[in-house]
């Protein structure tokens, strides 16, 4: 490939190559394959990417040839072909196959990934290792927006500095790039959200191939390399394949730990390759993988998603065979048949400079369909009236499998003149509307203090995933807040957050780490007078996923799916319980999810038209009833003093 598709600069094979190691690694990540560490490929395309818009920048710039409409104009026909691709299958997928949630979060997605921000909206909340991939097919997506972010800023400065005097270059470039990693060290030590997707804490990696650039350019126009030793560019190599198997997901990143493959590929760029060096990024396969490796970044992640989608317990390495098989020929073919033609069309100067403009023109318009598509899918909640229309028993399932909470209440610090406080997290969420009702608790009643993803407990160090709504700031307020309450009910899902509770005694089991926090808890609202009551561990379901709303769904298929519904952990919740119980003591109410489902052994997952669960752990509408009855009778069974409580 030339630098870009431009033939008047020099093409370098070896640069291919480059690409074709970094998307692998990437792949092989993403398929738990192998390299636990393999999102450094990212990294390298960052540096390949500095490297070749800075040189193509400065040639430009020089031959004063450089306009910002020319630039533009290649960077659309380069990027917008194999993404529009992209982002049409993934909505076509969507509209088939997801839920009404899913489709409206994949219409987020779609929206800030055709308008390049997809990294913005997933720096909102967002952990890029351990979210659900079976709908999340556009989260490499976060990569393209900021590689777009940097072509909106670089060209400017670039073009400010080349034009006052180049013998800054060097040193500005430096100087940005120590502050980027400074600035990526401090969030990562801080652990703001959003360190791993925001550009400011990227910028060094794509300034890096920046650097390379100026100093090839400096030695007459890459006719010399700044190195020459074969023993750099084995250096180099080692610099990107050490971290993609000593990293991992846990690892901090990119900060410091991201300089490793990056300077492992500018010793690459700035080294003329030779002997094994040479053998491996110049061969023919390894260099046609790189040529198509744009596309094949693309599509590698909805093949991926799309495979989970139906298939979640697959074998890595059957995982990353499957991908591979389609995405290599859909990547060529997208090479060969769509992004050359368009991209020699839209560089022609002559003759045919009108369908130059044409094609030019019809990409920079299909972007607008795209972000207008994802936000009515989003703006629609989901668009459900696809299941009105293709499939009513859909829309059936979909309104009987929703959660309850969100159409009731509101999310965050919602304190006003109530006397019943709800504490917690999604899965205290889905108990309000079964407990007010079995209860008789008026709305008016009610206060709240809960949000996804959170933990509320005092005392509690938490290494917040999500930004919208601040969990160390819904904590802050909550215990700060002078008010009695006749009844605080608390709970959150108790197996969750061992990576973002910073202060766990990891010597103790699961349930153990949390009695410092639940007692401190426990003593802050008896202080103000009010009962507390702890709601245990939360029943994990199976086969809750085949289960989910398509337009192919069939009354026939969900009821021979329902009677396969299985509660998966029902005898750990027999031993959480006996620790919740013991650990409690006594000092506050306890009510079991568990006890409402498990009877004498048997336990109930349906009421043999609806399943009660929505997901793996969080309840549906179909269980409100049945929660209703649950509840009323444990309340009895438990609490003498039920009408002090609600009177």
């Amino acid at each position: 490939m030339y630098l870009l598709g431009d033939p008047q600069l020099i093409y370098r094979a070896d640069i291919d190559g480059l690409r074709a190691l970094a998307v692998l690694l990437v792949i092989f990540f993403h398929t738990n394959t192998m390299f636990t560490g393999g999102y450094v490929g990212v990294d390298v395309f960052f540096v390949i990417s500095g490297y070749l818009i800075t040189t193509l920048l400065i040639s430009d710039i020089e031959n004063k040839k450089f306009t910002f409409l020319n630039f533009y104009q290649r960077r659309a026909a380069r990027l917008l072909p194999a993404l529009s691709i992209t982002l049409l299958l993934v909505l076509i997928f969507g509209f088939f196959f997801y839920t009404e949630h899913a489709f409206d979060s994949l219409g987020k997605d779609v929206f800030f990934s055709s308008i390049g921000a997809a990294n913005i909206l997933f720096a909102q909340g967002l952990n890029y290792f351990v979210q659900d991939v079976s709908y999340k097919p556009l989260i490499h997506l976060w990569s393209l927006g900021v590689e777009e972010q940097f072509y909106l800023l670089w060209p400017f400065i670039l073009l400010v500095t080349v034009r006052l005097s180049s013998k800054y270059l060097l040193g500005l470039i430096t100087l940005i790039s120590i502050l980027s990693v400074i600035w990526s060290e401090i969030s990562l030590l801080e652990r703001t959200s959003g360190s791993y997707f925001l550009p400011h804490y990227r910028a060094f990696e794509l300034l890096i191939g920046a650097f390379c650039s100026v100093l090839l350019l400096k030695n007459k126009k890459e006719k010399k390399f700044y190195l020459g030793h074969t023993v750099w560019s084995l250096i180099g190599l080692g610099m990107i394949f050490m971290p993609s198997i000593l990293l991992s997901k846990a690892s901090y990143f990119p900060g410091i730990n991201a300089l490793v493959p990056c300077i492992g590929a500018s010793l690459l760029i700035l080294n003329k390759p030779s002997g094994i060096v040479k053998t491996i990024l110049e061969n023919r396969y390894v260099v046609l993988v790189g040529l198509i490796s744009y596309p094949l970044y693309l599509y590698h992640q909805p093949i991926i998603s799309f495979v989970l989608f139906f298939q979640p317990k697959i074998q890595p390495i059957s995982l990353l065979i499957v991908t591979l098989t389609i995405a290599l020929p859909a990547s060529w073919i997208t090479y060969k048949f769509v992004e050359k033609p368009i991209r020699n069309y839209a560089r022609f100067k002559s003759a045919r400079h009108k369908k130059g403009w044409l094609i030019w023109g019809g990409l920079v318009a299909i972007i607008p369909v795209f972000a207008l598509s994802g936000f009515y899918v989003a703006k629609s909640n989901g668009f459900p009236q696809r299941f009105t229309l293709l499939n009513p028993f859909a829309g059936e399932i979909s309104k009987q499998q929703k959660a309850t909470f969100h159409e009731n209440y509101k999310r965050g610090f919602q304190i006003s003149d109530g006397r019943v406080l709800f504490v917690g997290d999604s899965l205290l969420q889905q108990y309000v509307n079964p407990i007010t009702q079995a209860l008789s608790i008026e709305k008016s009643d009610i206060d709240l203090v809960t949000r996804g993803g959170c933990v509320l407990l005092k005392g509690v160090e938490f290494e917040d995933k999500f930004s919208d709504i601040s969990c160390n700031a819904l904590r802050e307020n909550l215990y700060n807040l002078e008010k009695h309450y006749e009844v605080v009910f608390l709970s959150q899902s108790w197996k969750s957050y061992s990576n973002s509770v910073l202060n766990f005694d990891r010597s103790k089991n699961v349930i153990a780490r949390w009695s410092p926090f639940i007692e401190s808890t426990i003593d802050h609202f008896k202080r103000q007078g009010s009962r507390v009551v702890i709601i245990g561990p939360h029943p994990m379901v199976e086969g809750i996923a085949d289960l989910q709303p398509t337009i192919f769904s069939s009354r026939e298929k969900y009821q021979k799916l329902l009677s396969k519904l299985l509660i998966a952990d029902s005898k750990d919740l027999i031993q959480d319980n006996s620790e919740f119980v013991a650990m409690l003591n006594g000092r506050a109410g306890y009510l079991s999810p568990s006890d409402l489902f498990c009877h004498e052994g048997r336990c109930v997952a349906h009421n043999g038209q609806w399943s009660f669960f929505s997901d793996a752990q969080h309840l549906s509408a179909a269980s409100t009833d049945y929660l209703k009855a649950g509840l009323e009778s444990a309340w009895v069974r438990s609490f003498s003093e039920k009408s002090q409580m609600v009177h």
